[in-house]
């Protein structure tokens, strides 16, 4: 039996065959800035993807922000996984259209690889500290045809002129012999649209999993309407979380799903009706073809407004907005002062390119991480006399330095007197003549967080009476939650602690807890009530939220209220059967009782946790009843109505 490898013309041959007539063929936009001997196996649009998987620029996106900065978690995006699904995406959309999906796929993983640091932000800072205009997509043209250079006979990676022309989304001349089109061909369309496509997909994802987007104010959004019906996620009772968070998984893959099979239908109704007949004549024109339906267009419009309303300009997230524009702003300043400090790659450009082109280089091809040790590093060398009154800068005072530079960070605020700082990080056991230990401010740092909390707790909790907000403030305000803080911030690293601390392999929680409030009394003297009022919902908000939950969870007759008047129109009662045992030990006997029925019995040491108990059986039977009759009603229906209407959408995640 014989086995010969599938050569470069049989793939090429079977692109022909396979793909439509305004598809990008390999073997005619194989043209290069300089010429090649072809590959024996890869087509050209494979091999410039290979390319850009191993090149420098695409691995450094592991570590470079998507929305969150890289420190805020292991769960969320990072420009890599963004890139990765957008991949996914744009192959599935070529393939679907009859496009091809080796360009699709190369155009979808280098799209990124000109973002500099710390996402948008650090993308307009870089624009202002240097005299050079910044456009990520023009980077990332010079990264494959300047920058990133592996070979000895050539400069850049040499990609297609099709791959080259297509980075620069928005125009432009792409030089070196590539087609000055007016357009994109289709390919280039598709990973645009799937770019968009999974930033709004995975943004809405980690806005959940982060908190601060809720169920709720999706329900309001008319795409999350349409997948939550297409879900058909009715459900009556009060449920479990764990059914919660199966729901909300269905409704973001259908949110998904939606988006790309609307992208494919419109899509392909266009192609159809367009009067170009090759790939060429399309890009020609400038005009898109790869769209969504005009309803479903409209649709993730308003999503869009939605997230950059409640979740780009949410607190949490513009937390490294100031830090941002801090440390670029000191890389790029250090570096136009001190050239000769440049990493040789780039200093041998500066002659050829100039100072600031070279710096902007530089800058944009860091990490976050790189960027932040950089700026630290850099910051600590830098005279700052709010710090301390010494003008000498001992090794002490650099950690200081390092320490509050770290702590604004963490916490989303810059200090404009940063003695605040300095203060709120030592402990008591390192006081000097020249330095107040936090005592004070954590003193006041507890009123702040105390008054704030019931604050955000009488807004948010109208209907819950003073108990309920009490048991609430109690689990928010206490110990363990300024430990998790804490943990958060990381204040053990950034601690002014005495010699008696330095050589204990743990600093006791408590110590650490307590530099919470001080930071937040720093915080409120530094800014005020509305600046703390910030920190504290960014920060306490998740546990607001999850002492609430706790609490109607346990309250089970107020969840018993909810469902018996919304699904079976009753109000419950409670009568007190019985009462015996002594005064100091007495056991009440209740009955929960909707429209007449006693529905349950149950006992407890006091009539509010015998109440509470026989709610918590009542409700038990009610929805079991009730979902149970729900079953019966649809399977009458079905069989009175039964009939050839296909199998139900697949909901299952792309």
């Amino acid at each position: 039996m014989s086995h010969s490898a599938a050569r470069r013309e049989e793939a090429e041959a079977r692109e022909r065959e396979v793909l439509g007539t305004l598809a990008c063929f390999s073997d005619t936009h194989f043209a290069r800035p300089l010429d090649e001997r072809p590959d024996r196996f890869r087509t050209c649009f494979v091999r410039d993807r290979d390319r850009v998987i191993h090149c420098g620029a695409f691995r450094r996106l592991k570590d470079k922000t998507q929305v969150f900065v890289i420190d805020e978690g292991d769960f969320y995006r990072t420009r890599l996984t963004h890139t990765l699904e957008v991949s996914q995406m744009a192959r599935f959309l070529c393939r679907a259209l009859r496009l091809n999906e080796s360009l699709g796929e190369v155009l979808a993983l280098v799209h990124d690889i000109g973002h500099p640091p710390f996402g948008h932000e650090g993308e307009r800072m870089l624009g202002e500290c240097v005299d050079v205009p910044f456009d990520h997509n023009r980077q990332a043209l010079r990264i494959v045809d300047v920058l990133e250079s592996p070979y000895t006979d050539r400069p850049g990676l040499n990609l297609t002129h099709v791959v080259r022309h297509s980075i620069l989304k928005h125009g432009g001349s792409a030089g070196h012999g590539a087609a000055d089109w007016a357009g994109h061909v289709v390919e280039a369309q598709v990973a645009d649209l799937a770019d968009s496509t999974a930033y709004q997909h995975h943004d809405l994802e980690d806005g959940l999993r982060a908190g601060i987007l809720t169920g709720d104010a999706l329900a309001e959004l008319g795409i999350w309407k349409l997948a939550a019906s297409r879900v058909d996620a009715a459900r009556a009772g009060p449920g479990t979380s764990r059914a919660d968070r199966v729901r909300r998984r269905m409704i973001l893959s259908q949110v998904l799903k939606t988006a790309l099979v609307d992208l494919v239908d419109t899509t392909s109704d266009a192609l159809g009706a367009v009067s170009e007949t090759s790939s060429a004549a399309l890009a020609g024109a400038p005009r898109r073809v790869v769209r969504h339906s005009s309803g479903l267009a409209a649709l993730h419009g308003e999503l869009a407004g939605f997230l950059h309303e409640h979740f780009y300009r949410h607190p949490r997230v513009l937390r490294s907005v100031a830090m941002a524009r801090d440390a670029i702003g000191v890389i790029a300043e250090h570096y136009r002062d001190n050239p000769r400090e440049l990493p040789e790659t780039y200093l041998t450009r500066v002659d050829e390119d100039g100072l600031d082109r070279s710096v902007c280089d530089y800058v944009a091809g860091m990490t976050d991480r790189f960027a932040m040790d950089e700026w630290r590093r850099l910051a600590a060398q830098r005279p700052v006399t709010t710090v301390s009154e010494r003008t000498d800068m001992t090794a002490d005072t650099e950690t200081l330095v390092l320490n509050i530079e770290t702590l604004q960070h963490r916490v989303g605020h810059v200090f404009r007197d940063r003695k605040l700082a300095e203060t709120a990080l030592t402990h008591s056991s390192a006081r000097s003549d020249d330095q107040h230990p936090n005592e004070r401010m954590e003193f006041l740092g507890d009123s702040v967080l105390g008054m704030l909390v019931a604050d955000e707790l009488f807004a948010r909790f109208p209907d819950h009476n003073e108990g309920d907000l009490s048991r609430i403030k109690s689990s928010v305000v206490n110990r363990h939650a300024l430990r998790k803080v804490a943990r958060r911030w990381r204040l053990d690293e950034l601690l002014t602690l005495g010699p008696g601390f330095r050589d204990a392999s743990d600093i006791p929680p408590s110590v650490v807890a307590d530099a919470v409030e001080a930071v937040l009394g720093a915080v409120y003297l530094d800014a005020g009530v509305e600046v703390a009022r910030r920190v504290v919902r960014d920060e306490f908000g998740p546990l607001i939220d999850l002492a609430s939950d706790r609490s109607r969870a346990s309250n089970f007759k107020s969840t018993l209220q909810n469902f018996t008047q919304g699904e079976l129109g009753f109000t419950p009662h409670y009568q007190v059967l019985d009462e015996s045992g002594p005064d100091h030990a007495k056991t009440f006997s209740v009955a929960a009782i909707v429209n007449g029925r006693r529905v349950a019995v149950a006992n407890g040491r006091n009539k509010r946790q015998a109440e509470q108990r026989a709610a918590r059986e009542a409700l038990t039977t009610l929805v079991a009843e009730h979902e149970a009759e729900k079953t019966t009603k649809k399977t009458r229906g079905a069989r009175g109505s039964r009939g050839d209407h296909g199998a139900p959408d697949d909901v299952a995640p792309v």
